[in-house]
């Protein structure tokens, strides 16, 4: 995956990147505020990365531009504020959302790997997946993620695992013996809270019913079990309606453009205002052209693949609804005909409701500790072993590649996150950082670039640069880092003499205003090249 051409802007200014090369590139100024940071966000923010933008810089009005090679075979990708457009040289897609962008992405471009979040199986987002291989200069934290959101650094870690095909949820020995030891403690008390709690004596019919079938436990625990399968499926249902309501739209818009056409045919279309013959189809943050009919057949194209997505979406969620639907059945096939009776009189069943509450809320904690402990077991060991020998294998890169660069250095690597006390001085972040997007590229062997924003950050000497950039060029894969000179490291060439690395200037940039009205036109044909897409 090489990126070939890097772009942003609006209508008035813009500023392109096309010096980019297969091997280490290197942009550079001998200042601050030149634009270097702005590229770097902008080329991941393209591709569906949630960018830190200096808080000067207005990004939402603004279009992100970026060209891949992939596979041999050329994407470029286009987005302003949430909508994203792919293009290749045969097809065209507008999708409205980063989320709906990263199915395409999953299917035509990398996968995303799946994991276990919150008990359900998740697909994690393109900004967790793309810090494998991408480090911004602002917001670093080498005990968490850069990029904060629903995931988190043990989300980062299960993605690891799956993407080496070692996805599972075990529990590790310390977890095991302190869930066991959990388990123990909540049956003591549920066993002294039971002893507070009495059936009642006013229907003794009831409650010999209860003992012959169901405890008031049992009782709330049946009821709990239904009114969470009901509500799973109302939000599942929810879920559909609106994909089924937004797959409508597409359809009916469809039939609005094939109706265009017919119309075409026969003569021409006009605005009753201002006569206008110009036709656009906009889907509130882009606008295209369509009064060309290869236009418009190419944007029916890319409604039509969004249509057949939200088919195979609306089929997922049928799916996980038709799968709670059984769950209910079984569950409503177990109760006895005299539930009902049981749940008209449940509050007549227990002496003491806050009791009662206490006992159902221990026996639920007990449950799921158990399910917890009892699938950890049946995990099979070599996979947690497995696992193993992969940390290790990861941490034995890093603490390598760190004596290479480093060798008198006291960093002790014990995870791909530190803890979240450590104190760095100087260069050790940065290094850290080093160590671990190197190991995780050379461990995973995955296709993406290298990106670094700011790869010298905390003064690193000259040595250990020029160690870094040995080791960024023996990687022979695409390398994109960012780097401020000093004034007499500028007035050296200091990059430009390596004929092993494509030196970028970006020193003649005005201080903070990389944009310019000379690359607009050009950044117009760019966009326009999106079958008719308007700025």
């Amino acid at each position: 995956m090489l990126v070939k051409k890097i772009a942003f802007g609006d209508e008035h200014e813009a500023f392109i990147e096309d010096r980019l090369i297969d091997g280490v590139n290197i942009i550079f100024s001998d200042d601050n505020n030149r634009g270097k940071t702005l590229v770097m966000q902008g080329l991941m923010y393209s591709i569906g990365y949630d960018s830190i933008f200096p808080s000067s810089f207005n990004y939402r009005e603004k279009y992100f531009y970026s060209c891949f090679n992939i596979n041999e075979e050329i994407y470029e990708f286009i987005r302003k504020k949430n909508s994203i457009v792919a293009k290749t040289e045969n097809s065209i897609q507008v999708f409205n959302s980063v989320g709906e962008f990263r199915y395409y992405f999953d299917q035509f471009v990398h996968p995303v790997p799946k994991i276990l979040k919150d008990e359900r199986l998740t697909t994690v987002n393109l900004s967790l997946l793309y810090e494998i291989f991408f480090v911004g200069q602002d917001s670093r934290n080498p005990s968490g993620l850069i990029s904060k959101g629903q995931f988190n650094k043990t989300d980062f870690k299960s993605m690891v695992y799956e993407i080496t095909n070692l996805s599972g949820d075990p529990l590790n020995a310390e977890d095991i013996k302190e869930t066991q030891e959990q388990i123990k403690n909540l049956k003591l008390k549920l066993k002294d809270t039971k002893k507070k709690i009495s059936l009642i004596k006013s229907n003794p019919d009831i409650a010999e019913l209860v003992s012959k079938f169901y405890d008031s436990e049992r009782v709330q625990e049946k009821i709990k079990n239904i009114n969470s399968i009901n509500e799973n499926i109302s939000k599942l249902r929810r879920s559909r309606q609106r994909e089924i309501n937004r797959r409508l739209k597409l359809q009916q818009l469809v039939s609005e453009l094939n109706s265009l056409n017919r119309d075409l045919n026969e003569g021409n279309v006009k605005c009753g205002d201002c006569g206008s013959e110009r036709i656009v189809y906009s889907n509130n943050d882009m606008t295209f052209e369509i009064s060309n009919v290869d236009v418009r057949n190419g944007i029916l194209k890319s409604i039509e693949a969004n249509i057949n997505q939200k088919t195979d979406i609306i089929w997922d969620y049928s799916n996980d609804i038709n799968r709670l639907q059984n769950t209910l059945n079984q569950e409503l096939k177990e109760t006895p005909q005299s539930f009902q009776e049981i749940v008209l009189y449940q509050e007549q069943v227990v002496s003491d409701q806050s009791y009662d509450d206490e006992a159902f809320s221990i026996k639920n904690q007990i449950d799921s500790l158990n399910e917890k402990f009892t699938t950890s077991k049946n995990i099979n060991e070599s996979l947690k072993a497995d696992r193993k020998s992969l940390d290790k294998t990861i941490i034995e890169e890093m603490a390598d590649l760190y004596r290479k660069i480093d060798p008198s250095g006291n960093l002790d690597f014990e995870d791909i996150f530190t803890k979240r006390d450590s104190t760095f001085s100087g260069s050790e972040e940065q290094e850290f950082y080093f160590c671990k997007v190197i190991a995780l590229n050379n461990v995973l062997k995955h296709a993406f670039p290298i990106i670094v924003d700011s790869f010298r950050d905390g003064e690193i000497s000259t040595l250990k640069e020029q160690k870094m950039l040995d080791i960024y060029t023996q990687l022979n894969k695409q390398i994109i880092l960012t780097s401020t000179l000093k004034m007499e490291e500028y007035s050296t060439d200091k990059y430009s003499s390596d004929k092993l690395i494509n030196a970028i200037d970006y020193s003649k940039h005005a201080d903070c205003k990389i944009l310019s009205e000379t690359m607009s036109e050009e950044f117009r044909a760019l966009v326009l090249g999106f079958n008719g897409l308007i700025l």
